[in-house]
């Protein structure tokens, strides 16, 4: 029987080790999908898996509009992933547990002000029974799935289990909203046209 040598164990030992956490660690998803920060449960708050369908916080005034503004500037600062989207599907379901559901797909209908879709331009949002998020989504499908209505998607990606799940909040796209959203996030947008400064 052939000895390996001590370099030839050394290496094999190293593969081993490198495989065996590999193997042990939890799927952090596509690159798309990358867990940036810990989903504490301040975070759950803003990211509360729902939808609000608040198309002009200015004429609600007092306190909805402050707590409104506020949460869309928690949600634009933490957010992986801001996004204008349509919703293509949204199914109805039971769990497991018995626990009743609805899945949506949103679909990319422009550019991410932050982050990066998925490469199907979808993202895969759900909401059970006894969340905050689930009766703002009860009998509301025909207004989401509306063919000219558009929402402003925010995304925190967070560990569930052993995969990497979307935490999120819709908001009715605007360009008000949106305008807010980029003063926020100190967004730039490359196709816009540049001023050249010319010094003589």
């Amino acid at each position: 029987m052939k000895m390996l040598g001590s370099r030839a164990v050394k290496r094999a030992l190293v593969l081993w080790v490198g495989l065996s956490l590999g193997g042990g660690c939890a799927t952090t998803g596509t690159p798309e999908m990358q867990v940036t920060s810990a989903f504490t449960d301040e975070l759950g708050r803003h990211f509360d898996d729902a939808v609000d369908y608040v198309e002009d916080a200015d004429q609600l005034g007092g306190r909805v509009a402050s707590d409104w503004r506020r949460q869309i500037g928690t949600l634009s600062e933490h957010s992986d992933l801001i996004v204008q989207v349509r919703i293509e599907t949204l199914n109805s379901g039971v769990d497991a547990s018995g626990t009743a559901n609805y899945r949506l797909t949103a679909v990319a209908a422009g550019r991410p002000l932050r982050g990066a879709m998925p490469r199907d331009d979808r993202v895969d949002l759900r909401v059970s029974a006894g969340e905050v998020g689930y009766n703002t989504v009860h009998n509301n499908e025909q207004r989401l799935q509306a063919p000219e209505r558009r929402f402003l998607l925010f995304v925190k990606w967070a560990e569930d289990g052993a995969r990497v799940r979307a935490r999120w909040h819709l908001t009715p796209h605007s360009r008000a909203v949106e305008a807010r959203v980029r003063d926020t996030i100190g967004y730039l947008d490359g196709n816009a046209p540049r001023e050249t400064v010319v010094r003589r």
